[in-house]
C-alpha cells in the first residue's frame, strides 16, 4: 500500500441510523433540551410551593397527610353539604384546626378530619372546658379547674396541673401561651410559657383581679382586663406589659364594666370588648377609637389578632342587627344591616361569616356579600375552615358549607 494511500476503517450502520433523516441529531438534542427545561421548571415550581407554604412544612401536616392516605384518599369530605355527627355528649366546644376540628367536651378532646375521622383523643374530664385552637395546636383547659392540655394532631405535648384554679388563658401561632390562675396569697397570677413550655415570666397580681388576658404574636407582650376595687367602688382596667419588665407599661382605666375579653397585637395595639361597647388603644395606652352600642345589645363578636375586628349587635324591638367592622387602627371599615339576630360570627383575613337562624351570610370586611346559604342544620355557631368554606355548629353536628 503506498504510504500515501489514504486509509479508512469501515464501520457498518445500524438500521436505525440508515433510516434517520438528515437534521434527526438536532432534534434530538432540541427534545433532551425541552424536557430539561420542563425538569427545571417543575424544579422551581415545587420551591415555590415549598417557600409559600414553609409555615405548613411541619412533622404534623406531614402525619395529617400519611394518616389521610392510609385511611383513604375517600374520607377528605370536603364536600357541600357533608356531615360530622355527635355520636355522643352534645355539649361541648368546637374549633377549626388545620383541615379539620377540634372538638373538646367533659369527658374527652377529639380532633378530627373534615369527614370526622380521628386522629387522636384524649381523655380531659373537665367541669368547665375550654378550646382554643392556633395554625399549629390545640389547648384546652378546664375552666376553674387546674388541668391544661396543649395537642398536636396526634400527640400530647404538654399536660399540666397548675396549683390553683385557672381563671382563662390564651395562646399564639408559635405556642406562646399565656394562663391566668388564682391565688391564695394573692388576687391572681398571669404566668407566661414559650413554645417550649418553660416558664419565661409571671406576674403576682397583689391588688388587681385578672378576668382576660390577650397574648401578642410575637410573644413579646400581653395585656389584660383587670379591676380592683376601693372604698367600695370597682375601677376597670387594661394592663399591658412587656416581658422584659415586671411592671405594667401603661394602665388604661375605665369608669364603666370590665373588658370581658380582649386582643394583644405585636405593635402593641389592644383590642377590649366591654358590654358597652370595643375601645382600640394605641401602645403607648392612649385610646385611639371607642365603639358604643348605645341602645342596642351585643350578640357576637371577634377580636381578631390580625387586622380586623367584628361586633353584632341589635336593637331588642324590632329584632335587626348590625355587624361592624373596624381595623387596629379604630378606623371603621363597614356597618352591615343583617335584618335578624346574629348567633355568631368569625373572620379570616378579609372575609367575615355571619350566622343567623335562618342564614349563613358570607362577606367581605367592607360589607359586600360573597355568599348566602339557608341555615338547614339549625347551627348556632360558624367557624371558617380556610378561605373558601365554613363550618356550622350545632348541638348534633357539624355541617361544612363551600363559599361560593
Amino acid at each position: 500500500m503506498d504510504e500515501n494511500e489514504a486509509i479508512y476503517e469501515y464501520t457498518e450502520l445500524t438500521d436505525s441510523e440508515k433510516a434517520a433523516p438528515e437534521g434527526s441529531g438536532r432534534l434530538k438534542t432540541t427534545l433532551r433540551f425541552i424536557r430539561f427545561l420542563m425538569l427545571f421548571a417543575a424544579v422551581i415550581a415545587a420551591l415555590v410551593v415549598l417557600l409559600v407554604n414553609r409555615d405548613k412544612l411541619n412533622s404534623d401536616n406531614f402525619k395529617r397527610l400519611l394518616a389521610k392516605i392510609d385511611i383513604g384518599m375517600s374520607s377528605d369530605r370536603s364536600l357541600e353539604g357533608s356531615v360530622i355527627d355527635f355520636d355522643y355528649n352534645s355539649s361541648g366546644s368546637v374549633a377549626a384546626f388545620k383541615d379539620g376540628v377540634a372538638r373538646v367536651t367533659s369527658d374527652t378532646l377529639v380532633i378530627m378530619d373534615n369527614a370526622g375521622s380521628q386522629f387522636q383523643s384524649v381523655v380531659t374530664g373537665f367541669n368547665e372546658p375550654a378550646l382554643l385552637t392556633t395554625d399549629k395546636y390545640v389547648m384546652t383547659y378546664d375552666r376553674g379547674g387546674k388541668r391544661l392540655i396543649i395537642t398536636n394532631s396526634f400527640a400530647v405535648l404538654f399536660d399540666h396541673s397548675f396549683e390553683d384554679n385557672i381563671v382563662t388563658a390564651a395562646m399564639n401561632d408559635s405556642g406562646c401561651f399565656a394562663v391566668v390562675t388564682e391565688s391564695e396569697a394573692y388576687k391572681n397570677k398571669l404566668i407566661v410559657f414559650d413554645s417550649s413550655f418553660n416558664e419565661i415570666y409571671r406576674i403576682n397580681s397583689m391588688s388587681r383581679y385578672i378576668l382576660a388576658v390577650g397574648l401578642s404574636e410575637d410573644g413579646k407582650h400581653a395585656a389584660v382586663s383587670s379591676y380592683y376595687v376601693e372604698n367600695d367602688n370597682m375601677t376597670p382596667q387594661i394592663n399591658y406589659y412587656k416581658f422584659n419588665s415586671e411592671t405594667a407599661q401603661w394602665t388604661s382605666e375605665y369608669e364603666q364594666s370590665v373588658a370581658v375579653d380582649i386582643a394583644c397585637r405585636s405593635d402593641g395595639t389592644v383590642a377590649a370588648l366591654f358590654e358597652w361597647g370595643v375601645s382600640v388603644v394605641d401602645s403607648k395606652g392612649r385610646e385611639k377609637c371607642r365603639y358604643e352600642f348605645g341602645s342596642r345589645i351585643p350578640q357576637a363578636y371577634r377580636l381578631g389578632d390580625d387586622k380586623y375586628n367584628a361586633v353584632a349587635s341589635g336593637d331588642s324591638k324590632n329584632g335587626s342587627s348590625t355587624v361592624t367592622v373596624f381595623d387596629s387602627g379604630g378606623r371603621t371599615l363597614s356597618e352591615t344591616d343583617v335584618g335578624a339576630t346574629v348567633l355568631s360570627l368569625d373572620l379570616h383575613g378579609d372575609r367575615m361569616a355571619v350566622l343567623t337562624a335562618e342564614k349563613v351570610l358570607i362577606y367581605t370586611v367592607s360589607g359586600k356579600l360573597i355568599c348566602e346559604k339557608e341555615n338547614e342544620s339549625d347551627g348556632s355557631q360558624i367557624i371558617f375552615s380556610g378561605k373558601n368554606a365554613v363550618l356550622v355548629v350545632s348541638g348534633s353536628d357539624i355541617v361544612y358549607n363551600l363559599i361560593d
